[in-house]
């Protein structure tokens, strides 16, 4: 036994070294017995891999198609519009159906065309500063019921201000103010109504000088408002006695109205548009500090407030694009004006 323990001892070492032979050969393999991988480049896909990122592309697509730029007309003026009776059941000249005053308040909003409250206005013809571009004020003359039920709820959907200059002398609560051939009036609750929405101001009309009335011995007719003749008298009222029934009626006007609507007003519409200087003086005199007539014109800085313009758009044959071309004549009018 201890003659054959060198024949184990070169088994065991030839083992070894056939064992490591084997593992130095496998590390040191050519490169031509390794497999080649091909490298491709990114290839872009439709299919996005992040359902995040999706959402972030709608929502920017959503911005740019949101992001339209509001169109200006013209800044630093205003547009008054005047309508009167909103009907479609009347023969009167001055009157519009529901559905066009509908369609005009749709242009207004369509257009980026800005309602202004009559303060607001006001503000304007005392400093000559409006921040408000393309402003408009909405006016009423006559202060008819059809205000209420047909104009008013079109302008309360769009939540547009107005006024509404009104005769005095017919606002009633009474049967009695649907008279035959006389367009029915406002009630004082529906004036009350209104003034509560915040929407809504009165003005005034006068209190009874709506009509006309004989102008001279030739029986010519004219505005009451203008000098009258007398028949039982069988001349022309003379200057003073002009003056007083024109001080009176309009200080009955103002003083009624402000204690209807709870504040001053100051402010009224002339019948007919017509107007004089002893028109001007005397309700200066009677507590009216702003006077509307019916010239159409742009309201711009520096406006005579005892001489504000309006355009009357309250009849039938006033359409949308007959409105388009008022309110592109406003623009192209100033354009080269514009602060």
């Amino acid at each position: 036994m201890p003659k054959r323990w060198p024949f184990f001892l070169f088994i065991l070492v030839s083992f070894g070294l056939v064992v490591t032979a084997g593992l130095l050969g496998g590390v040191h393999l050519p490169n031509t017995y390794m497999p080649k991988v091909q490298h491709f480049p990114p290839v872009p896909t439709s299919i996005s891999t992040s359902g995040d990122d999706t959402a972030a592309a709608r929502e920017r697509t959503v911005e740019k198609e949101d992001a339209v730029v509001p169109r200006q007309w013209y800044r630093n003026r205003v547009v008054v519009l005047t309508y009167h009776h909103v009907s479609n059941q009347s023969n009167q000249r001055y009157v519009i159906d529901p559905d066009q005053f509908a369609r005009h308040m749709a242009f207004l909003r369509e257009n980026d065309l800005h309602p202004i409250s009559l303060s607001e206005f006001l503000r304007f013809v005392d400093t000559g500063v409006l921040s408000t571009d393309n402003a408009v004020l909405i006016t009423f003359d006559d202060g008819y019921e059809s205000y209420y039920t047909h104009a008013f709820p079109v302008l309360r959907q769009y939540q547009f201000p107005s006024v509404n200059f009104a005769i005095a002398g017919r606002l009633r609560d009474t049967a009695e103010r649907k008279r035959e051939n006389m367009t029915t009036p406002l009630t004082r609750q529906q004036i009350n109504e209104m003034l509560v929405s915040g929407l809504v101001d009165i003005g005034s009309h006068t209190y009874s000088l709506h009509e006309q009335a004989a102008s001279n011995e030739w029986g010519e007719w004219g505005p009451e408002t203008a000098p009258v003749y007398m028949e039982d008298l069988q001349r022309l009222e003379n200057e003073q006695e002009y003056r007083n029934r024109l001080y009176v009626d309009f200080t009955m006007s103002r003083v009624g109205l402000s204690d209807l609507v709870g504040r001053p007003v100051e402010t009224i519409s002339l019948p007919f548009g017509f107007f004089n200087d002893i028109v001007l003086q005397t309700a200066q005199q009677a507590g009216y500090r702003y006077v509307f007539n019916s010239n159409p014109g742009v309201v711009t800085p520096g406006v005579n407030p005892l001489k504000i313009p309006r355009f009357d758009v309250g009849s039938r044959e006033m359409d949308t694009a007959q409105l388009h071309q008022l309110f592109t004549k406003a623009k192209n009018g100033f354009e080269g004006e514009q602060e």
